[in-house]
């Protein structure tokens, strides 16, 4: 990748309008233009230095066991073989002033948004020019990482051909699906043509939509984003941004948790430890991030990592849960969360006749209880542990 697109990598524009009845950024200045009209976003970027980003909420926020599935039509309508693109900057006056232009255009896709720092990204440039068209049409891409601003490559400017790609200013259908390890990205109506895979499963953020390079107007249709279901084994929250994060909160029912208690009618069950807890919103939802005190399995388990999500019910004080096991494993059915007013989290397992407390501590009662109450699981009763 060139120095220049490289740089511009980590540092594009943001901009969102969540939860606005308008879902992507529009607007028109000297030197970018964006409008939203009849389903079909158009996003012009004129500027000479800076790539840019139009990313809109998909409503799937990291940690809540979940991975976004996308589909779009995008087109590049500044990809004519051979054709050079304006690029501008703006004078002190505001004016759009021309510095230069730019062959070959950037345009392509991101997702698992959070800022320039964190998030995925599929990258499309024109191929070989083929002017008689006695070739399959080609195209350039790249796939990257960008966490905490390091750039990795799962693919680098590698050329693809293939009589799926629509050649030049014509949309393509790309899909991008989460799947074992990452996310396989595809293009063709029926997926027919396999661009690459993205060795990367992290979700950073809940944004995603599409990316524009210096000189490219690009033109996005169709877009859907279905959610699927995926196993959350990574840390969201760093120990001390978590801990900072908890120290300014005043919501409610955010804090942590320490165990008072289990009760059990199975002796096929059993706690995997006396988990410490994080309660922290997340959308919606709420998590309940991992701590300390995992003994079974122990190895599996990180501060960061999310034990459990709590979607509201309806009522004030009432949440369906999915749990996450000593194992990684999701639990949902029939598991269900009450936060009483006295700050207590008690959470009923019907299926597998197990209760779980826990209360809500203050600062000075933190790491108390758990050394109190501290127990041996390293040797199961049974081979299911919570």
């Amino acid at each position: 990748m060139k120095t220049r697109l490289f740089i511009l990598l980590l540092t594009p524009i943001l901009y969102v309008a969540s939860g606005s009845s308008r879902p992507w950024y529009t607007g028109k200045s000297p030197l970018r233009q964006a409008e939203y009209q009849k389903e079909k976003l158009t996003d012009c970027n004129l500027c000479a230095d800076s790539d840019v980003v139009n990313v809109t909420s998909t409503g799937i926020h990291p940690g809540e066991g979940a991975r976004p599935s996308i589909c779009l039509d995008l087109a590049n309508r500044h990809n004519r073989a051979g054709k050079k693109y304006a690029v501008y900057r703006a004078d002190s006056t505001g004016k759009a002033v021309r510095t230069g232009s730019v062959e070959k255009p950037v345009w392509g896709v991101v997702w698992g948004y959070r800022d320039p720092q964190n998030h995925h990204a599929l990258l499309l440039r024109g191929g070989a020019d083929d002017f008689y068209g006695y070739q399959p049409p080609e195209l350039q891409f790249s796939i990257i990482t960008v966490a905490d601003g390091d750039t990795v490559f799962h693919a680098r400017w590698e050329r693809i051909s293939s009589t799926a790609i629509h050649p030049e200013t014509d949309y393509n259908r790309l899909h991008i699906v989460p799947t074992g390890g990452g996310y396989e990205i595809s293009l063709g109506q029926e997926r027919e043509c396999r661009i690459g895979f993205c060795r990367d499963d992290r979700l950073f953020g809940d944004l995603a939509g599409i990316y524009v390079g210096c000189g490219a107007c690009v033109q996005m249709k169709e877009w859907s984003v279905t959610p699927h279901e995926y196993p959350e084994r990574h840390i969201i929250w760093k120990a001390d941004d978590l801990a900072e994060y908890l120290r300014q909160s005043t919501h409610p029912i955010e804090g942590i948790y320490e165990f008072l208690q289990a009760s059990s009618t199975s002796y096929n069950t059993r706690l995997g430890g006396n988990y410490r807890l994080a309660m922290v919103a997340s959308g919606p939802n709420y998590l309940l991030v991992y701590k300390s005190g995992a003994q079974r399995f122990e190895d599996r388990w990180q501060t960061g990592m999310v034990k459990a999500v709590l979607q509201p019910t309806g009522l004030s004080n009432l949440f369906n849960v999915t749990w996450y096991d000593a194992e990684h494993k999701p639990l949902k059915e029939g598991v269900k969360a009450i936060v009483a007013d006295n700050g207590v989290l008690t959470i009923h397992f019907s299926r597998e006749g197990v209760i779980l407390e826990w209360n809500r501590a203050t600062p000075s009662e933190e790491g108390y209880r758990y050394q109190q109450q501290k127990q041996d699981y390293s040797t199961p009763v049974s081979p299911i542990a919570l």
